[in-house]
């Protein structure tokens, strides 16, 4: 098996149907790019449509319909986990029932994906059946090189909004994380905007929106969540087994 991996991580897509396709050109132009820098793998880490509308998943599906590397879906705050059974049903590696949790085997590095979504709600939760899901699923392997991603932060990112609606029980994921050495990155989206945290021993990148970016607000008076003129865009995770790992924002 060669000796290097790259991981194109796309995230908050938010296709909607009435938008004249912007956000789903968007989607393809990453995934262009994507193909350009030789992406082993395409992972899009939630808020996959704005609405959960069936119409969005339709405009999803007909985006992605000709991905140019195997592409994985994972769901956020704005998805529904019957719908995208429902318009995704060739994605065999979608569990038929419960939450969404799943794993990527077959390339130098494994990926750990764990649906940490609350139906009807925007923040996250592991809760304990995901923080026993997360356990079993990381002590399969525990020398291969690892990424977890999920949609949330788990961690504070000091934004008044954020901080509220991000992974509510971080302590616990962090500490699963902590048990587990071979985990080298966490990935996630949610906030629209890059971003760089820990979890133990873990570099945490939160991925930029393909769609919009938004703004910091961390202290009081200052606006919640404006979107800005900063460049959307997606990231690429590079590893080689002589380097490690590096992380790169990619703009649209």
């Amino acid at each position: 098996m060669s000796g290097k991996f790259r991981l194109a991580q796309i995230s908050d897509t938010h296709v909607r149907a009435d938008d004249g396709g912007s956000a789903a050109l968007q989607l393809r132009r990453a995934m262009t790019q994507a193909a350009e820098y030789g992406a082993d793998v395409i992972l899009l880490t939630g808020d996959l449509v704005n609405d959960a509308r069936e119409d969005e998943y339709v405009a999803l599906a007909e985006a992605i319909s000709n991905p140019p590397a195997p592409l994985y879906l994972m769901p956020g705050n704005h998805d529904d986990r019957g719908l995208l059974r429902r318009f995704f049903s060739q994605h065999a590696y979608l569990p038929r029932e419960g939450a969404l949790h799943f794993t990527i085997e077959n390339f130098p590095v494994r990926i750990v994906a764990l649906d940490d979504i609350v139906p009807g709600e925007t923040h996250g939760l592991l809760r304990r059946s995901g923080a026993e899901w997360l356990e079993s699923a990381l002590s399969v392997e525990r020398t291969k090189p690892t990424i977890v991603a999920l949609h949330h932060p788990p961690f504070l990112t000091h934004d008044l909004l954020f901080d509220t609606i991000g992974l509510l029980d971080a302590e616990e994921f962090a500490t699963v994380v902590a048990r587990h050495r071979q985990v080298l990155r966490v990935i996630c989206g949610h906030h629209h905007r890059v971003a760089i945290g820990q979890a133990a021993h873990a570099p945490v990148i939160v991925a930029p929106s393909s769609s919009w970016t938004y703004g910091l607000a961390m202290d009081p008076g200052q606006q919640i969540a404006p979107k800005t003129a900063e460049q959307p865009g997606w990231m690429l995770h590079a590893w080689t087994d002589h380097g490690g790992m590096a992380s790169h924002f990619i703009g649209l």
